[in-house]
């Protein structure tokens, strides 16, 4: 009878031992790791290698130019002079140049030329071909980088003029609106740089004829700006393939390597 109540004693305590450690089992909680959520940056970089993917990423394309041409801002133009209509403006092998930083091919720009505009209904025109950024917000300190050129023009038979704006758009909520003339500006009334404003024959005075590296610091906002947009205008006025009524020729522009750097 006593090993009897001995072993009942001990299966009664195993019993419970048991039930109290599954219990403690249960109520154990294992310690989470805090993970802190990745924060995607604003900044970008845009080489330009893919010109047909930039609607998908928020760019906007706008040609105001009148008489309108057959293109505005494009893949980068680096082309056999034997494809070109106009070849008498440039006895040379290729129209264009290559691109600076190239991955898959010497086309791995973006540029615009005289074909925005089609001169040759009236004799003269006026560019205004628009590339706007995607919306981003903007602050004082942020910078816009970039390389530029237009054509080398020392073998063309004319001197070649080229001249584009960077302006900003930080009031209207991240509107694209430029308007649909040629002098239109929409909102973008803030001009952050103007590359050859007076028109003077590319290089030295003029547009650069090699890639040359520019950085816009932004400033004077009173205030950061949660939608703003930057864009590259080229223009010119009374030019064109034929040069318009005063002989200003445009050439090619191109732009590689930019880089939107938001600390």
């Amino acid at each position: 009878m006593k090993n009897k109540l001995h072993y009942l004693f001990a299966v009664t305590a195993f019993v419970a031992t048991t039930l109290l450690f599954a219990s403690c089992e249960k109520d154990y909680v294992a310690p989470t790791e805090t993970i802190t959520p990745v924060v995607p940056s604003i900044s970008f970089v845009e080489e330009f290698n893919n010109v047909g993917d930039l609607t998908a990423k928020g760019w906007i394309f706008k040609n105001n130019s009148r008489p309108i041409g057959q293109s505005g801002w494009r893949q980068g133009r680096y082309e056999s002079a034997s494809l070109v209509q106009y070849k008498f403006l440039a006895p040379v092998p290729f129209i264009g140049f290559p691109a600076y930083s190239a991955s898959t091919s010497p086309n791995d720009f973006i540029s615009c030329d005289a074909s925005s505009v089609n001169d040759a209904l009236t004799g003269t025109g006026d560019i205004s071909a628009w590339l706007i950024s995607p919306q981003v917000p903007m602050k004082n300190g942020d910078q816009i980088v970039f390389y530029t050129r237009a054509v080398f023009d020392s073998d063309y038979p004319v001197f070649t003029r080229d001249r584009m704006e960077v302006r900003a758009n930080y009031a209207s909520g991240g509107s694209s609106d430029v308007g649909n003339t040629p002098t239109s500006v929409g909102g973008f009334t803030n001009v952050l740089l103007d590359i050859n404003s007076t028109y003077a024959n590319n290089d030295p005075a003029g547009y650069p004829r090699a890639w040359r590296k520019y950085t816009i610091n932004i400033s004077g906002l009173a205030a950061p700006v949660t939608n703003g947009r930057f864009a590259f205008r080229y223009l010119a006025a009374d030019a064109g393939v034929f040069g318009g009524n005063g002989g200003n020729y445009p050439s090619v522009v191109g732009i590689d390597s930019l880089s939107f750097i938001h600390p």
